[in-house]
């Protein structure tokens, strides 16, 4: 079988992650790359060794042939790169948010199943390994019962960064925190009953605190925090069951508490993004859809419907 012929669209931090591991994979070959700005384009092509370079993606779709693309533009841009991939009919896997809202999300899931290419969600903490062999422990013992999720980062950082628009700005809990709300959808593998939430402006013009109660139909009960009013990045996980907890820091460690021991996770098998692009190109390769512990387009749109009923609870 030939090797899959795949581009990937976005030159900065997170396009450059996806184009070192396309790059491993012996089963792929990245062809293209695409992003208008030349500098950026120039940097990544020769770095990767990567000769057909677009800094438009009308010409990148118009003059390759390509298996699979992989989107990582500015989170705001997402919904506009990948709608125009996915209406070509070619297989996409998206950075993390598919949308900026429920609706654009939902506008990808229908351009998807009309054309029929395969999109899946970059929310890697799903194939994250200490959340895995967590989520194994616990579910070894009966369902999950609780789960706490938090994703802290300064607003007063990327304000002075200049790097984001004042309409990302504002809505910063879809840009990171949202892989916290998604974990959490995930690990509590039900549909959402009820939602209780508060989000407020406390420290800056923009929306910086967020903090919620998830109850699932399953009976778990989940807590998100969302803090930009801090000075550091966090990111934290707890999944508690039937005589069991486990405290997740960082998604690179993790220790778990039971029959009165305390064991460290391992963890083993790959960090979550090569796992995550590994699942997609075996799926394009095999014709396989995108099915759980994946994000496809259905699943995305439920973290997205989620995510919207927090934010509207603002509190002016």
């Amino acid at each position: 079988m030939p090797n899959l012929k795949v581009a990937v669209v976005g030159c900065g931090s997170r396009g450059r992650n996806h184009m070192e591991l396309v790059s491993e994979f012996a089963d792929a070959d990245l062809v293209a790359i695409c992003d208008p700005v030349q500098a950026s384009l120039d940097l990544r092509g020769e770095e990767f060794q990567v000769e057909h370079r677009f800094l438009n993606l009308d010409d990148l779709l118009n003059g390759e042939e390509l298996d699979a693309v992989i989107t990582a533009p500015p989170a705001h841009l997402n919904a506009q790169v990948a709608l125009p991939i996915l209406n070509r009919g070619i297989h996409t896997l998206l950075e993390k948010p598919p949308g900026l809202n429920a609706a654009e999300t939902r506008e990808l899931r229908d351009a998807s199943n009309a054309s029929g290419a395969q999109a899946m969600v970059g929310w890697d903490r799903r194939f994250n390994p200490f959340i895995l062999e967590a989520r194994r422990m616990v579910e070894e013992r009966g369902p999950v019962t609780q789960l706490v999720g938090e994703f802290h980062k300064s607003i007063h950082q990327l304000d002075r960064s200049g790097r984001f628009p004042d309409h990302l700005m504002d809505n910063m809990f879809y840009e990171t925190p949202i892989h916290a709300l998604d974990t959490l959808r995930a690990l509590a593998g039900s549909e959402v009953a009820e939602v209780h939430s508060v989000v407020r402006r406390a420290t800056s013009s923009y929306r910086d605190v967020h903090g919620a109660h998830i109850l699932f139909e399953s009976g778990c009960v989940a807590q998100l925090t969302a803090n930009y009013t801090t000075d550091a990045r966090l990111e934290r996980y707890e999944i508690h069951g039937n005589g069991i907890s486990v405290y997740l820091e960082g998604i690179r460690q993790s220790v778990a508490y039971c029959d009165g021991d305390r064991q460290e996770l391992k963890g083993e098998g790959p960090y979550g993004t090569k796992a995550q692009d590994r699942y997609f190109l075996d799926r394009v390769r095999d014709r396989k859809p995108v099915e759980l512990p994946a994000a496809n387009l259905d699943e995305a749109v439920k973290t997205m419907e989620l995510a919207e009923k927090i934010m509207d609870s603002l509190r002016e």
